[in-house]
């Protein structure tokens, strides 16, 4: 079992870790942001069938766990051919999805999530340790993580980091098979990786927007973070929440 690199520091001191961690660890955040580009285009430019008859992804419309999974597996196949020799996808079920073939301690779980919003769920076995401490027959929790979100074809949140096995929380209920992410993983454990693609996120995907709001944010003509920092209107509320964005974003527009 890994140890975690967090232990006996104290929770103000994380984020320091965390880019500690981001910044030895062998993929660089700028090689994580192209592989996901152009791996999530290549995605939904693929098609089911031959010839005539064959059926573009969009029009099927999978769920958003066959999507994760297709886009992981995808993934990991840019990375073997841009990285062979050094990287590879898993081969077992001991493996993580990304494979560090020097040194398996930088191996990497990629995540995804379809829904609207920036949580990530995983496995109720998530926050269970395994009996093995070999791990030989279950996959090690911790570790470095690659986090995607999206929503129907945009890419929305793209972070690195670290998550230990023990910062994951079953549901509450015992038949519940979802585990999230403590709060202070999300603030302190993990890098938001930045470029243009957020502007693409939906306006629903800040904090605080409803469904009710969304749809008065529309007949501004806002449906997207880029449509708010382009915002030109008088509606008070607006401007002070484009202007809150700005500093955010100010890299991104």
């Amino acid at each position: 079992m890994i140890s975690s690199p967090y232990s006996n520091i104290d929770s103000s001191k994380w984020l320091e870790k965390t880019e500690n961690l981001v910044n030895e660890h062998p993929l660089t955040s700028n090689t994580i942001l192209t592989t996901t580009l152009k791996t999530w285009k290549e995605l939904w430019q693929s098609k089911i069938g031959d010839g005539e008859t064959a059926i573009p992804l969009s029009e099927i419309n999978p769920p958003a766990t066959v999507i994760g999974y297709v886009f992981e597996r995808l993934f990991a196949r840019h990375l073997e051919r841009q990285f062979p020799d050094i990287w590879r996808g898993s081969r077992s079920k001991s493996e993580k999805d990304l494979v560090y073939i020097p040194d398996r301690n930088f191996s990497v779980e990629v995540k995804t999530s379809g829904q609207l919003g920036t949580k990530i769920f995983g496995n109720r076995s998530y926050n269970q340790q395994s009996a093995d401490d070999t791990q030989t027959s279950k996959i090690e929790k911790s570790g470095y993580y690659i986090l995607i979100n999206f929503f129907k074809q945009d890419i929305t949140l793209i972070r690195f980091g670290w998550i230990d096995a023990g910062d994951w929380k079953a549901q509450k209920s015992s038949t519940g098979q979802a585990a999230t992410l403590k709060e202070e993983v999300y603030k302190y454990k993990l890098i938001t990786i930045p470029g243009d693609y957020r502007l693409n996120a939906p306006i629903g995907l800040l904090d605080g927007i409803g469904k009710k709001r969304v749809s008065l944010f529309e007949t501004e003509g806002i449906k997207t973070v880029k449509d708010l920092l382009m915002y030109e209107g008088k509606n008070k509320h607006y401007l002070a929440l484009k202007a809150k964005l700005k500093t955010e974003y100010q890299s991104e527009e």
